[in-house]
C-alpha cells in the first residue's frame, strides 16, 4: 500500500461538467479560499467532519450517548429541538454516524491512497475512451494536496487516461511546474480582478492566482477559464470588462466558461453549523448570462455558460 495518502470527500462518476467527455471527478478536501457562495462547505476544512441532517433526525439521542467526547447536545432553536455539535470537542471518530438509526448523521471526508482512488476511477476507463473523457481532480483545492494529485495523475496517464485539474489558482507554482507533464487540461477559476473585492469575498488576495494564470499557458498546458458569476458581486460592467481584458491578454487565449450562481449547497451549511452569507440571492437568468458572455466575446474570446 502507498505510504502517501490524501483526503477526499466525494468521487463523482459520469460527470459531464468538469472537462471533455464522460469523466470521473475526484473531490479533494481542504481549500485556502472561503468563497461566500461556495456550494460545498464540506470541502473547505481539510479535516474529517461530522454533520447532522435535521430533517432526518428522529431525536432518539443515540448519537449523544455514543459520542465519547460529549460533543453532541440537544438545543432548543426556532421552537424545536435540534442537535448541536461542538466542533472544538468533536474528534470525527464517526461513533455518532454508526449509532444513528435514521441516517441523519453524515461523515464528510475519507483518507485514501492514490492506488485506491485509481482502482475506482479505472472502472470506467471504457467510457473515457469512447467519449474522449477522463479523470478530473477538483476540490476544495486539488493543489492543496499536490503530491497526492500528482501520484494519481501519473497513474492515469500511464494507463492512457486524460487528466484535468480544477483549481482556484491559489497554490505554489513549483508544484505546478513539476506536474505539468501529467496534466492534460486545467480548469482555472478567476473570480475578481479587483484585489480588495477578492479579499472581501474569498478571504485571500488574488496576486498568486493571477500569476499562476499567466504561468499555465507558458508551461504549454491547455486551460479553460471558469468564472463563477455571482449576481451583484462580480458581474458589474467594470468587473466583467477587467476580467475579459486579462483573459484576452493570455497567450494562447483560453476559452471562458461562466458558472452561474446557485444555492444548492445552502442546507449543508446548516448541517455543519456554518453561516451561509448569501441567503436570498437569486440565480442569474438566461438573458443576464448572455449579456455577460458578450463582454468576453467582444474581446475575441470563446465564451459559454
Amino acid at each position: 500500500m502507498d505510504a502517501l495518502t490524501g483526503t477526499i470527500f466525494n468521487i463523482q462518476r459520469f460527470s459531464t461538467e468538469d472537462g471533455p467527455g464522460i469523466r470521473t471527478t475526484v473531490f479533494m478536501k481542504g481549500c485556502p479560499l472561503r468563497c461566500q457562495w461556495c456550494s460545498n462547505p464540506e470541502s473547505q476544512s481539510p479535516a474529517l467532519q461530522v454533520a447532522c441532517r435535521d430533517s432526518l433526525c428522529i431525536k432518539c439521542g443515540s448519537c449523544i450517548a455514543a459520542c465519547p467526547e460529549g460533543a453532541i447536545s440537544a438545543v432548543t432553536e426556532d421552537g424545536g429541538s435540534k442537535l448541536r455539535i461542538d466542533r472544538g470537542l468533536c474528534r470525527s471518530c464517526g461513533s455518532c454516524v454508526q449509532a444513528c438509526p435514521a441516517g441523519a448523521m453524515d461523515f464528510y471526508g475519507k483518507v485514501v491512497t492514490p492506488d485506491e482512488v485509481f482502482e475506482e476511477v479505472y472502472r470506467d476507463v471504457g467510457y473515457y475512451i469512447s467519449s474522449q473523457g477522463g479523470v478530473t481532480v477538483s476540490g476544495g483545492e486539488a493543489m492543496a494536496q499536490a503530491d497526492f494529485v500528482e501520484a494519481l495523475f501519473r497513474k492515469c496517464r500511464a494507463a492512457g487516461i486524460h487528466t484535468a485539474l480544477d483549481t482556484c489558482g491559489y497554490f505554489n507554482s513549483s508544484a505546478l511546474r513539476r506536474m505539468s507533464d501529467c496534466i492534460g487540461l486545467v480548469l482555472y477559476d478567476i473570480k475578481f480582478m479587483n484585489n480588495e473585492k477578492h479579499i472581501r469575498y474569498t478571504g485571500v488576495p488574488n496576486d498568486i492566482i493571477l500569476q499562476n494564470a499567466r504561468l499555465i499557458p507558458e508551461l504549454g498546458m491547455d486551460m479553460v477559464i471558469r468564472i463563477p458569476l455571482i449576481p451583484g458581486i462580480n458581474d458589474s460592467v467594470e468587473d466583467l470588462t477587467e476580467t475579459a481584458r486579462f483573459v484576452a491578454g493570455l497567450e494562447p487565449q483560453p476559452s471562458v466558461n461562466l458558472l452561474p450562481y446557485h444555492n444548492y449547497g445552502e442546507n449543508k451549511y446548516k448541517m455543519l453549523n456554518m453561516e451561509y452569507q448569501l441567503t436570498g440571492l437569486k440565480a442569474p437568468d438566461e438573458e443576464h448570462l448572455e449579456r455577460c458572455a458578450e463582454f468576453f466575446r467582444q474581446n475575441g474570446l470563446i465564451c459559454t455558460y
